[in-house]
């Protein structure tokens, strides 16, 4: 018996990164899945282009493909209303509503959480605060209201699905914080993707720097990086695009260098040749951090970040002290701090390098096999 699966995932119109490279490999696994979401953008997402995608009614309205954010009140409504009756086991990967689809009592749903909706808990005030439309009199009054609705719908939703397991242990510690009660499975952590080490060896273009990789977005903290290097006189490379790109090259001067989209092939030389990496950003878990020790390069990483739990401090990275609403003085502070830790250790690249290879995309498929099959058989016996 082979059971029809589906895949949810909030929206599919962003550039690749890790909760894509989550997909990638589900499909790897499960060739014949179909991918539903609300909204997909195909010159943005060109990484879905294996996928056989199927939208909601969103995606009938006039630019809401990348305005998506201005009609979250619909989201919910947006993957009710998804068509799942075809499909015997539904996966949803999310980090906002897409756990909150409908299915049968015989269908088996299982949700992999990449974060409790950030934009609904722990960051909700900077969410507001970053979106200049959004603080406009009338305006604020009806965000707050969507965004209140939108609490009380998500504290529904979780308990959806038959099974939630999460990408590490501190978004299973986040979500028992905000979801009273929800029975959370062993986490499984995501793919590393090892196929870049791979690619072609090319030339050191850049003599010594910095790298950070990351999409451009505040909570990322690019800004502190971009200033605790200038502090320091080092170059930094950036790779990645997003609404803060043009912020932060006003912030920048000659150290910096911006590098909007790269291959694998850039991407695998970038990591190569370079110091460490920089991920400062407060990720719900950061396979950026990984892909660096990939190559047995160092990583400062954010303490906060889902992949600390997999890197030792001082012997794979350093971990960035950093707590929630640390604001910009603070964060390149305790970045100056970091990087001046990490030039007087002394790191084992091959080490490094080992201790990632545990976690590359065999490993990941693997144990999420094991665990959607056991749930599934639970599902058919009742037991579920």
């Amino acid at each position: 018996m082979n059971p029809k699966i589906a895949l949810i995932y909030d929206r599919v119109n962003t550039t690749y990164g890790g909760a894509e490279q989550v997909l990638l490999a589900l499909l790897k696994k499960y060739p014949n899945a179909v991918l539903f979401t609300s909204v997909y953008d195909q010159k943005k997402a060109k990484w879905a282009k294996n996928f056989r995608v199927k939208t909601s009614f969103l995606q009938k309205i006039p630019f809401t493909k990348n305005l998506h954010r201005y009609l979250a009140a619909l989201m919910p409504l947006a993957f009710e209303c998804l068509d799942l009756s075809a499909y015997d086991i539904v996966i949803s990967i999310t980090s906002a509503e897409a756990k909150g689809v409908v299915t049968r009592r015989d269908q088996l749903h299982l949700c992999y959480l990449l974060s409790p909706p950030r934009y609904l808990y722990h960051y909700q005030a900077e969410y507001l605060k970053q979106n200049k439309l959004l603080n406009l009199p009338i305006i604020n009054d009806l965000a707050k209201a969507a965004l209140n609705y939108l609490k009380k719908w998500d504290q529904i939703a979780i308990y959806r699905p038959d099974l939630v397991i999460p990408i590490a242990e501190i978004v299973k510690k986040r979500a028992k914080k905000y979801y009273s009660n929800l029975k959370l499975e062993k986490v499984i952590y995501p793919p590393i993707n090892t196929e870049l080490l791979k690619e072609k060896k090319l030339p050191n273009l850049y003599g010594d720097y910095l790298l950070l990789v990351s999409r451009l977005v505040p909570y990322k903290n690019i800004a502190p990086a971009i200033l605790a290097c200038q502090k320091l006189g080092l170059k930094l490379i950036i790779v990645g695009g997003g609404p803060e790109l043009e912020n932060l090259k006003n912030l920048a001067d000659d150290l910096i260098v911006f590098k909007n989209k790269v291959n694998n092939k850039t991407l695998a030389n970038l990591y190569r040749h370079c110091q460490a990496v920089l991920s400062p950003g407060l990720d719900d878990f950061g396979i950026v951090a990984l892909e660096a020790n990939l190559f047995g390069k160092p990583v400062i990483i954010n303490k906060l970040a889902g992949a600390t739990e997999l890197i030792v401090n001082g012997k794979q990275g350093i971990h960035l002290q950093y707590e929630e609403g640390d604001q910009v003085k603070e964060t390149v502070k305790n970045l100056v701090a970091s990087i001046q830790k990490m030039q007087k250790t002394v790191f084992d690249s091959k080490q490094i390098s080992k201790n990632t290879l545990k976690y590359d995309t065999n490993e990941f498929a693997s144990n999420f096999d094991y665990a959607l099959q056991k749930a599934y058989q639970a599902k058919i016996e009742g037991i579920l």
